[in-house]
């Protein structure tokens, strides 16, 4: 499964409450991590640092490397 930019995609809503949300960091980069959603509509969180999306599963965010989606778009920086 991967992410990209579709017109049929629903803008993403808030995932989780921001309080929490500003709490989370990418634990590969350490980064912010900002509201996104999948190909499927789903929702992820996603560090744009490491062009990574990780999925938030019935509102639990799933923050391991190896369930994360790649980002499609410009290189990650860094």
């Amino acid at each position: 499964m991967s992410l990209s930019d579709n017109a049929s995609v629903p803008e993403p809503g808030p995932v989780l409450p921001i309080g929490l949300r500003s709490a989370l960091r990418c634990p590969l980069s350490g980064g912010e991590l900002f509201d996104g959603v999948d190909d499927a509509g789903c929702p992820t969180l996603v560090s744009r640092g490491t062009g990574l999306a990780y999925p938030v599963r019935d509102g639990v965010p799933i923050l391991l490397v190896h369930e994360a989606l790649r980002v499609p778009g410009p290189a990650p920086l860094g």
